[in-house]
């Protein structure tokens, strides 16, 4: 009998020494790099987003190795939401994924998220992150960062022009009219446009420009309700006036799509390119080496308030739980260790470019000694995008970024064009209002 229990005792022991470690999906965009970074655990080696969270990733699987694993399923970006929405509908549901925190609210209204409350402590997130993550009293995701317009500067176009302050850091305009002052300085002095604008197949870039303006007037493209955009306001009129007017004089360079953009601001065609935090890790690498009219010339800057409080264009990446009847609750709190993980190495994913979405990492010093960040931590602060319950943020974007380069580039009619496009972007929205009350 005695030997019949130490055998019974000696197999339960060698059954939970070999049990298989609790494994979870992670869906994710930012394309793959195992080649490169498949047995990297050190983030300090890497700086690009597919990096730093594929490292990040290994991490993890490293310290919970035997008891939690992590497996990455990569998808492209354009087909992402697409193919996670067919995923939702046929049941396969990945454990964490990402969104953008302006999608959040499609996925919270249909009532398809977890909420997060008892596994995060939200109470040290920025207050653009908790903003983008809070619906109905409960926090949604777990905010990873804060990506936001910015201006990417050439300060040996800008000194030429005398548009550089003592310290050898650009100045920077505080209306419309003081831009346009600057902007037709700089063209006489270089002899090029002050801005390089995506004018070509990217309406984000006039959509954003112009939700920056519009908060920056104290105002919003949906003033009234969640389910109707007024593009009829006043300051929605100003802001595109103004990006009309910089278009007509040649303040800015035309036809540009992003990767023509970006190649034109690198070779030295103009003062002034807004464009994303994303960007910083690879212009900084770029000045930095000999030789480029960026080198030693480089400065990124918080777009400049030109009205009456500061305000520019922002939105997140977040990590969600999805709704899942067949998650056991080993798996549920293995998710929640990662994402506790995740938002502790927000510093390290702060090396792409991002801002962190933790306001003791924004201040810390460690993330005021990248280069750039001491002068880019107020974005955190004033970063904005669509109210979070507004539907279809993505679509209502794009549709007003046409509506606007209608006007700026296509030289259509100001008053007609936007009436115009609030009302393809309010038809949207009923649409999808009609389909949310079936």
């Amino acid at each position: 009998m005695k030997r019949t229990l130490l055998a019974i005792a000696a197999a339960l022991f060698t059954g939970a020494a070999t049990a298989a470690p609790v494994e979870i999906t992670l869906a994710r965009f930012f394309g793959s790099c195992d080649a490169e970074f498949g047995q990297v655990t050190d983030p300090a080696r890497v700086s690009s987003e597919c990096g730093i969270v594929t490292v990040l990733t290994n991490k993890f699987n490293a310290q919970q190795a035997g008891r939690i694993r992590v497996n990455t399923q990569v998808v492209e970006h354009s087909a992402y939401y697409p193919q996670l929405g067919a995923r939702i509908v046929g049941g396969d549901l990945p454990t964490i994924a990402i969104m953008h925190s302006s999608v959040l609210g499609d996925f919270a209204k249909r009532d398809l998220l977890q909420p997060l409350d008892g596994a995060l402590d939200a109470t040290d997130f920025t207050p653009h992150a908790r903003h983008g993550v809070s619906f109905g009293g409960h926090v949604l995701a777990l905010p990873y960062d804060s990506h936001a317009m910015l201006w990417h500067i050439n300060l040996g176009l800008m000194k030429q022009a005398g548009l550089v302050d003592a310290a050898g850091h650009a100045r920077l305009p505080t209306s419309p009219q003081a831009l346009l002052d600057q902007a037709r300085a700089f063209k006489r002095a270089t002899g090029k446009p002050y801005f390089v604008w995506l004018t070509l197949n990217d309406p984000s870039f006039f959509a954003r420009s112009v939700l920056g303006l519009v908060n920056q007037q104290n105002a919003s493209l949906f003033p009234k309700t969640d389910q109707a955009i007024d593009l009829g306001t006043p300051e929605v009129r100003a802001a595109v006036s103004f990006m009309r007017t910089v278009y007509a004089e040649g303040l800015s360079t035309r036809n540009m799509d992003y990767s023509a953009a970006l190649q034109a601001f690198m070779a030295g065609a103009g003062g002034v390119m807004p464009n994303g935090t994303w960007l910083l890790g690879q212009l900084n690498d770029r000045a930095a080496q000999p030789g480029n009219p960026l080198s030693r010339a480089y400065e990124a800057l918080p777009e400049p308030t030109l009205y009456a409080r500061p305000a520019t264009w922002a939105d997140s990446h977040v990590w969600v739980m999805l709704r899942n009847a067949k998650q056991t609750p080993a798996e549920r709190e293995a998710a929640h260790q990662f994402l506790r993980f995740l938002n502790d190495e927000s510093l390290a994913w702060a090396r792409t470019g991002q801002l962190p979405a933790r306001q003791s990492a924004v201040d810390s010093a460690a993330f005021k000694a990248l280069p750039m960040r001491a002068s880019l931590g107020p974005v955190a602060q004033v970063g904005t995008g669509l109210p979070p319950t507004v539907a279809r943020q993505s679509r209502v974007m794009g549709l007003l970024g046409e509506t606007v380069a209608a006007i700026v580039v296509s030289g259509e009619p100001l008053e007609a064009t936007l009436a115009k496009g609030q009302q393809r972007i309010n038809r949207l929205l009923e649409r999808e209002s009609r389909f949310l009350a079936r």
